[in-house]
This record gives C-alpha cells, sequence and structure tokens, in this order.
C-alpha cells in the first residue's frame, strides 16, 4: 500500500427495493418510511450491542454506482449554477463516500432495520454510529447556497383514484412509485430535460416510470397526480415475453376498477 493511500473494508451491505438512482430521494429525510435493512457480516454481529436504544444513526457508506468525479457540480434544483463538490452532497467526489442520517426500526441479530433512507440496494456499508441530538444538530446552523429558493418547487398531491392505486401497487410490490414521483414532479414538473415525460394516446401529460405511466396536471405551482396506468398495451400483454418480468402484476392492475 503506498504512503498515502487508505484501504475500507465493507462491514456489510444494503438491501431493499430502491435500485435505481431515480428510486430514492435526494436526501433520505424527505425519503417517509421506506424500509430498508443494514446486514452486517457475521463477524462483526457483537458490535451492534446497545445500538438499540438509539432513534436515529449516522450511516457511512460507498456510492458503488458512480464513475468517476468532479470538482464543480450541477445541483439538482439549481441547475442554472455550479458549486463546489465539497460544498455539496454529490455522488460524484474523489472519494465516494456517503453518509446519511436514517431512523432505527429494529436490530434483528446482525440485521438493522431502518426508515428515512435515501440508499440504494447492494451499496457497501463502511460504518454505523449513533446519532446524537446534543452533538449533532445545530438548529442555528446557516444553509449556504441551499438556502437561496429559485422559485421552482412545486407542491405534490395525488387524487383519490391515484392514492387508491398506488396503495394497491404498494401491497402488491411495486412500493417505490409513490418517492419516484414526490422526488420527480416536486421540481419543474414541465421540464422534459429533467423528466422523462410523455403524452399519453388520451393526450393525458404523464411521467414515466419503468412500465409505469404516472398521469398528472399542473395548474400554477401545483402538480395534481389524476391517475396511474400501465405502459404496456393490450397487445404488449398478450405476448408471454416478459423482459422486465412484470407482465402478472400489470394484468392484475389492469383488471382493476380502483
Amino acid at each position: 500500500m503506498e504512503p498515502n493511500e487508505l484501504q475500507l473494508k465493507p462491514i456489510g451491505v444494503f438491501n431493499s427495493v430502491a435500485r435505481y438512482p431515480y428510486d430514492v430521494p435526494r436526501q433520505g429525510a424527505v425519503a417517509g418510511d421506506n424500509v430498508g435493512v443494514i446486514r452486517l457480516y457475521p463477524e462483526y454481529t457483537e458490535g451492534l450491542a446497545d445500538l438499540d436504544g438509539f432513534s436515529h444513526l449516522w450511516v457511512i457508506y460507498w456510492f458503488h454506482q458512480n464513475a468517476g468525479w468532479h470538482l464543480k457540480v450541477r445541483p439538482p434544483r439549481h441547475v442554472e449554477r455550479k458549486v463546489g463538490v465539497f460544498a455539496s452532497r454529490s455522488p460524484y467526489r474523489p472519494n465516494p463516500i456517503g453518509m446519511s442520517a436514517v431512523r432505527l426500526q429494529r436490530i434483528e441479530k446482525n440485521e438493522i432495520w431502518i426508515t428515512g433512507h435515501d440508499l440504494l440496494d447492494g451499496t457497501p456499508i463502511l460504518d454505523v454510529k449513533p446519532y446524537l441530538p446534543y452533538a449533532d444538530s445545530f438548529p442555528d446552523a446557516s444553509l449556504g447556497w441551499t438556502g437561496e429558493d429559485d422559485g421552482h418547487e412545486y407542491a405534490v398531491e395525488f387524487s383519490e383514484t391515484a392514492q387508491r392505486q398506488l396503495a394497491w401497487l404498494e401491497a402488491n410490490g411495486v412500493s417505490c412509485l409513490r418517492q419516484f414521483v414526490l422526488t420527480q414532479l416536486g421540481y419543474e414538473p414541465l421540464n422534459a430535460m429533467r423528466h422523462r415525460l410523455l403524452t399519453l394516446p388520451t393526450g393525458e401529460l404523464a411521467l414515466a416510470y419503468r412500465t409505469w405511466r404516472i398521469s398528472f396536471e399542473v395548474k400554477d405551482m401545483r402538480v395534481l397526480v389524476t391517475h396511474v396506468s400501465s405502459g404496456y398495451t393490450e397487445a404488449d400483454l398478450a405476448v408471454e415475453e416478459d423482459k422486465y418480468h412484470d407482465k402478472p402484476i400489470h394484468r392484475a392492475f389492469n383488471q382493476l376498477r380502483l
């Protein structure tokens, strides 16, 4: 090992349904109740003693899907400017190390169950530390450039139909849609350069999420999600080939009257 090199060894791996960067919010604090599990390697299990008394944890991890880094980055909600990477939480860093404050739900043997996370499935875990309010919280801390309001943030609401559809999908294993909508449509929802927007055959504007379509309307600074629909046509669903292994859930969804 060279004198200026360090060696890091993961202590475990993180697992959740969030497999793609667009499945997680940009900050864990707005992630809600999305559940994930840190599975420590067995040799570290004893180190979890007494951790269950804390409500929140710091999780240190490796951005395993990143390639390359930049000294200047363009913040996702301040696209008209660039800031130094060290003045941001961008994952594209010289050392791709991430840090998130999460809520501890429970500990089972070598498993740490958490919510309010912004980690992807398969993330290597480097360390876990208790969050201490008296040492880690500074209510009067300044926000730097992040406190600048660029006026492009929208309120996102869901119609009763959309709420019923999302609840059914979540109960049947499609659990990333709601957070995806909040993350994508809360900022410049009509900007096709930032989002994958489609015009459906019905003329409705929709946001695409893999094989699902989320129809929405925009008025003033408010986004109303009207309903969710399948991205497959009836002809598509009649074909047995299932590249994304999700046609059964789409067929069942289309038979509902939610």
